[in-house]
């Protein structure tokens, strides 16, 4: 048998201690007296270079042949000289011990006229400084070589290191699309439950809020509360307050301990589960569009059937993932069919865009729980903060990129918002595309095509959202499973039944606006508002401002009292 176990964990394990996580066992240590390592094992571990691992005394000799042949040359190159050295101090002690003998035995110089003979001249002189000359040549090249693969390396690594990092473009853009999601489509709706001047102040109020706690969320990664920008490295004398973290969790646990940061994940894994039961909503509501012969209960279960065999089948969302960036241009094309709508309907019909002014309402406080419900989930995006923060090329320009971000995404909805509402009034549906595609008509190539890339969209996000969740559960049976077949069987089993059960979600509460309502006051408001607010106040408390603290509470306290009562009067309103 193995001397030791070598699972996933083991070698997590064994990284670095910079790099491991929280709680991890630090390596076994290999002394000489430790079993060599397996043959089928090192191969894997020598190309895992960032592993902090050392092999026992019977198997360290893993050579390099350059290096290897380089010593050898060096080790022929001093006997050589020490052999010239040596046949020159011969013939010098020759001649000092009275003459020079030839070849044939024959004295040629006798001693007393050593001091005229040039003893510079003779045999062993001569190769001594050959040899001294091709020293210095071989120590030349060796080290025009050294030093060219060495910055070869360095600018390797450093390209490779570049390269896997994402610029501030790149930055800026997977953080707009993370958050310009499905929840877009519900904006109009927010118009319609709050009317023109609630809806303005509950999507700019809700942007200005996660906006500040981004900045919360970024300063924690970093581990001070100063701004990031202040530690690009160009004053060495500003040292942060705490260690950087990586990751959501690790926020939480340096905050709240272990119990928080569990509950963290369980309100992180609710969001999950809930957004499965809006994508089937989302389908069922643009098929129907489709098809209205067929009901929604229906469309949605056909769906369901339909997605059960690659959920189940696939065990990585690798083939899946480049579907996500249909959702980048549904996205773009969404926004940009609604605004052209709308301009097209300002210039041809005029103010009122075909809509009764009674349709159109200035303000109303009783759609204020389900308008704010619906703007949060829109702005559900912080989860992927940390991803975001950790693939930057340069993080001191975080702050600066989530500026850029929040303006774009907050000019989109803006955009949206207005447009639908202009065009539709009251009569908007929860989705602005189902109001465009009954408006379009049958026989609308547009429109049906535009349906089509949400209804793919849909999809391809349900699928997507579904490996983690799975893989959130598989993780808790996997000390109880015997085998790798054990895992794959109930990893699809897992898959299937979370299906059914958003599948009756959805069939039950079969209102998108409704859906993402909870889940923004529910989920979004824990995890995007109170949570970097609460644990910005733990982490930094003693040195923050008064005004930082006040402010901090002020968003807990709010947050809360949105959540709490913003879902329970959501549930009582008539949807």
């Amino acid at each position: 048998s193995l001397p030791y176990q070598f699972t996933l964990a083991s070698i997590q394990s064994l990284q670095h201690p910079l790099n491991r996580g929280y709680d991890t066992p630090e390596p076994p240590t290999m002394t000489s007296s430790s079993p060599g390592t397996p043959a089928w094992l090192k191969k894997s571990l020598v190309r895992m270079k960032s592993l902090d691992y050392r092999f026992s005394d019977d198997n360290t000799a893993i050579y390099n042949k350059k290096q290897q042949q380089m010593q050898r040359n060096q080790q022929q190159f001093q006997a050589k000289k020490l052999d010239a050295h040596a046949y020159r101090q011969k013939i010098l002690q020759e001649r000092k011990q009275g003459g020079f003998a030839s070849s044939a035995g024959d004295l040629v110089i006798d001693s007393e006229d050593l001091q005229d003979v040039d003893v510079t001249k003779s045999p062993g002189y001569r190769r001594e400084k050959h040899m001294d000359k091709q020293r210095k040549r071989e120590n030349m090249k060796s080290r025009r070589e050294s030093s060219t693969s060495s910055s070869s390396a360095s600018s390797t690594s450093s390209e490779a290191e570049d390269s896997s990092k994402s610029s501030f473009s790149q930055c800026t853009f997977n953080m707009a699309n993370i958050l310009m999601g499905v929840g877009m489509l519900g904006l109009p709706n927010v118009f319609k439950s709050a009317g023109w001047i609630g809806g303005t102040c509950v999507t700019i109020g809700f942007c200005l809020v996660t906006w500040k706690t981004s900045y919360y969320l970024g300063r924690a990664l970093n581990g001070d509360p100063r701004p990031v920008h202040l530690f690009d490295g160009s004053d060495l004398t500003i040292k942060r307050m705490r260690k950087p973290v990586s990751s959501f969790p690790e926020i939480a646990r340096e905050a709240f301990g272990d119990n928080g940061c569990i509950c963290l994940s369980a309100v992180l894994y609710f969001e999950l589960f809930s957004c499965l039961s809006i994508f089937f909503v989302s389908l069922g509501d643009h098929l129907h569009a489709l098809f209205p012969n067929i009901s929604q209960a229906k469309h949605m279960t056909i769906v369901a059937g339909i997605l059960t065999l690659p959920s189940a089948l696939l065990r990585t969302p690798k083939l899946l993932s480049y579907l996500s960036m249909v959702g980048t241009f549904a996205t773009v094309a969404v926004v940009s069919s609604v605004v052209a709508s709308a301009l097209y309907m300002f210039f041809t019909v005029g103010d009122s865009a075909g809509v009764e002014k009674e349709d159109y309402a200035l303000y109303s406080s009783s759609g204020l729980p389900l308008a704010m419900g619906i703007v949060a989930y829109c702005f559900s995006g912080h989860a992927i903060v940390p991803s975001i923060y950790n693939s930057m090329q340069r993080p001191h320009e975080f702050e600066r990129m989530i500026d850029l971000t929040y303006g774009v995404v907050l000019s989109a909805c803006l955009f949206v918002a207005v447009s639908g509402y202009y065009m539709f009034g009251d009569d908007v549906d929860d989705q602005i595309t189902i109001s465009l595609e009954k408006r379009a008509g049958e026989g609308n190539l547009a429109m049906d095509c535009l349906t089509w890339l949400m209804i793919l969209t849909a999809c391809s996000k349900f699928t997507l959202t579904m490996f983690p969740l799975a893989l959130g559960f598989e993780e808790m049976l996997t000390n109880i499973l015997p085998s790798d077949l054990a895992m794959e069987l109930v990893d699809s089993v897992v898959k299937i039944v979370l299906i059914f059960l958003a599948l009756a979600v959805a069939i039950w509460f079969p209102s998108f606006s409704f859906l993402c309502s909870l889940v923004g006051l529910i989920c979004t408001v824990i995890v995007s508002v109170i949570f970097p607010a609460l644990a910005n106040l733990r982490l930094f408390g003693p040195s923050l401002p008064l005004s930082e603290k006040l402010f901090g509470w002020l968003l807990v306290v709010g947050g809360t009292f949105v959540a709490v009562v913003g879902t329970i009067a959501t549930v009582d309103a008539d949807i």
